[in-house]
């Protein structure tokens, strides 16, 4: 069971000001008597009425994650300050937008945690915490993130990483109903996104394509919980019937004789956008599973549904219509990044649009009634196709540059980061603008010597492969890239180093009007745009910055030290314009902090953070105490074999998280007490660190792997205290979330 703290969780600075506010001169805030969570159909549709509210992740029902609010503009937000915090007591990714409704906020944290806070002063009035199972943490690729929660009449919904989808009372928190959205527990499932109400029921999506899932979305209904429909985006076992009439034809678009053990992927883990005036619901879907296309589909085929758009009708749970960006997909290039949904005047006709900007570095626009392809131009360096075939609507693939089927490794842009990620982008509107985080950077691709075994639920891509940067030491990869590293070569070719730039795209003429280069390549934090003439992003340096819509000028910016990587929201209370955000490092590559992270620094304490006009000072965490010496570790257990077959099992199976560094997310494991040896049993095979985010690994793991792997980690503690290595805060000692 989950369960509902009320007034009790984390901590909250709160500011109050009185006076010298420039208010908002739009309609006003909703009565504070208003029912919790009142929201439905005709309040949605009439957002523009309703400015100070914030319904949904990204504002209105088309994710524009822009508002109309202007007491916060380019000549007041030098006054914007600190105005309330929640310390959430956890260190993980924190990836949700707040929703806030009638001076209520809503939203997620670790692991599909749920907060509700009074809007005006970071007042908990319920924290919810599912019961997570343990072994669903195996699945996740990229942290135990939550990208938010839906509300609607009276009802919070969120899903707990381990794919557990719950009806909460938006006035107590109280759990209403649950739902099991995993229909098989043996494969590497998770699910990191936010929840989407689509007419009569709610729907989620999940993750696990660099693992071994089949993806799916389903719908349940609102009231009950009850399964609506659910609709799988690739194929299942050949020998059994299609579980719905789209797979028929999404089969003959795979080698009919494709390892469907491996799940195929597809999973749609993010971008779920309903378009209630339409009745049609928007699934982006997700790369392949596994990568490799000549291990997945040797005979070939477009591999529908991954990496598509879906309009499906969410009466029925059937397709309407679909839009393919990457057939074939092999480089994991989801089409899973958000959706944005608005009207474009095109050609001087009014057009009711798609718009999206995945991995693959193309920018489309559909029509988003018939699916219909406006336009798709690059907007990062992608070398993957030349262009989009706009009367066939199809990307003509360069193979000879990022094939690597053919058995020679490749350089392809962009990498499977992404020319954008999971964090939102934003339209403006006022200025016919998108604000996107952009990523760029190219990988390395190549067939691995063999076939690589495949372990239900385990990371299984199939492929060779590695990040551009790594080519000035080439020495670090894998025999069959290196030839990637020849300098003739890389003269012909676009530039390897990472970096990250919030870009301001014309979605209309196809061109970036400005471009403001951020700190980290992994520095691409989502994007809030206002009526005020302002772009507001955070950083993975610990500042919030707003920027001029029009040029790109700095206008402010506020040191917070905790990384950001959400998108903010901004709403009133009151007639108080407030700007909040979620804070903390995590998503893709979080075990491992960078200089670049402020989390390397200050570590990784979450908070929900509020600002306003006349604001105070925002508080700063301290750095984190130096290291002590490596404490003596208790005696060397094992023999040397034991020692390298627990390395393999380490490696295998704790590797992706442990890194054994400091600082880091999670504990440096040479720095393992007698205590906590003489219990690793218990906490590996029986879970007794679930609560704080350690997996349990008793279906894959026995007990002689557990004392091979603790011979493995007493051989590093041994070396370590040796060599007298650093030990990391305590602060970091404590577990895992």
């Amino acid at each position: 069971m989950g369960t509902t703290r009320q007034q009790v969780a984390g901590t909250v600075w709160a500011l109050v000001i009185a006076g010298g506010l420039a208010a908002c001169t739009k309609a006003p805030d909703k009565a504070a008597a208003a029912p919790a969570a009142s929201i439905d159909r005709t309040r949605l549709l009439a957002v523009d009425n309703d400015p100070g509210a914030w319904l949904t992740t990204g504002r209105d029902f088309g994710k524009t994650h822009y508002s109309p609010l202007d007491s916060i503009n380019e000549q007041t937000v030098s006054r914007l300050g600190f105005a309330w915090q929640l310390e959430t007591g956890t260190n993980r990714g924190m990836e949700a937008t707040p929703i806030v409704i009638d001076g209520v906020m809503y939203t997620s944290g670790v692991a599909g945690r749920v907060y509700a806070l009074d809007a005006a002063s970071g007042k908990v009035l319920w924290q919810f915490e599912p019961q997570i199972n343990g072994k669903a943490l195996r699945g996740s690729c990229c942290d135990m993130v939550n990208r938010g929660v839906a509300v609607w009449q009276g009802k919070v919904y969120v899903a707990a990483i381990d794919g557990v989808l719950y009806a909460l009372d938006a006035a107590s928190g109280k759990e209403l109903w649950r739902a099991d959205t995993v229909d098989d527990k043996q494969r590497g499932y998770s699910v990191t996104g936010a929840p989407e109400i689509a007419g009569k029921v709610v729907v989620i999506g999940n993750g696990g394509s660099e693992f071994d899932a089949r993806g799916y979305v389903t719908a349940y209904d609102l009231e009950t919980g009850k399964q609506a429909w659910r609709f799988y985006v690739v194929p299942g076992d050949p020998k059994k019937p299609f579980e719905h009439p789209e797979l028929e034809m999404a089969a003959k678009t795979w080698d009919p004789d494709w390892p469907f053990e491996m799940g195929g992927g597809g999973t749609p883990w993010d971008a779920l956008v309903y378009d209630p005036e339409l009745n049609l619901l928007y699934v982006g879907t997700g790369n392949a599973a596994p990568w490799n296309r000549k291990v997945r589909s040797p005979k070939g085929g477009d591999n529908l549904y991954l990496a598509s758009i879906l309009a499906i009708n969410p009466d029925t749970g059937r397709l309407a219509w679909h839009y393919q960006e990457v057939p074939g997909e092999q480089w994991d290039y989801t089409s899973t990044q958000p959706i944005v949904l608005s009207t474009l005047k095109l050609g001087g006709v009014d057009r009711k649009v798609l718009m999206h900007a995945p991995k693959n570095g193309f920018f489309y626009v559909l029509d988003r009634a018939s699916g219909e392809l406006l336009s798709a131009e690059k907007y990062a360096v992608a070398n993957w196709a030349t262009h989009v075939d706009m009367k066939t609507g199809r990307p003509v693939e360069d193979k000879a540059v990022a094939d690597y089927g053919d058995g020679k490794p490749k350089l392809v842009f962009p990498s499977p980061r992404g020319a954008h990620n999971w964090n939102p982008m934003s339209y403006s509107p006022k200025t016919g603008l998108v604000y996107i985080p952009t990523i760029h950077g190219g990988a390395l691709f190549a067939n691995p010597p063999g076939k690589s075994p495949y372990l239900p639920g385990r990371f299984n891509t199939q492929v060779l492969n590695g990040f551009s940067f790594m080519l000035a030491n080439p020495e670090s990869l894998p025999p069959a890239l290196r030839p990637l590293a020849d300098k003739k070569f890389l003269a012909t070719q676009p530039e390897v180093a990472h970096s990250a730039a919030l870009k301001a795209w014309d979605p209309v003429n196809h061109k970036f009007l400005w471009t403001v280069p951020r700190s980290s390549f992994m520095d691409h934090a989502g994007v809030l745009s206002t009526a005020g003439g302002l772009v507001v992003q955070g950083g993975l340096d610990g500042f919030l910055r707003v920027y001029r819509d029009t040029d790109g000028q700095l206008l402010k910016e506020i040191e917070v030290g905790t990384a950001i990587v959400a998108a903010p929201a901004t709403y009133t209370v009151n007639g108080v314009q407030y700007i909040a955000v979620t804070a903390g490092s995590g998503g893709g590559g979080w075990s491992t902090w960078l200089p670049q992270n402020i989390a390397f620094r200050k570590g990784n304490a979450n908070r929900i953070l509020a600002f306003r006009l006349d604001g105070a000072a925002t508080p700063v965490p301290p750095d984190l105490p130096p290291p002590g010496p490596i404490p003596e570790p208790p005696p060397q257990k094992g023999t040397p074999a034991d020692i390298k077959a627990g390395e393999g099992i380490f490696a295998a199976n704790c590797r992706g998280c442990h890194t054994n560094t400091w600082p880091a997310p999670l504990p440096d494991l040479r720095r393992t007490t007698a205590a906590t040896h003489a219990i690793i049993k218990d906490i590996v095979l029986k879970g007794a660190l679930q609560v704080r985010g350690m997996p349990r690994f008793d279906d894959v793991l026995s007990e002689r792997d557990v004392e091979q792997v603790q011979a493995y980690l007493l051989s590093l503690a041994h070396s370590a205290y040796a060599g007298q290595q650093a030990k990391p805060a305590a602060g970091l000692q404590q577990g895992h979330l």
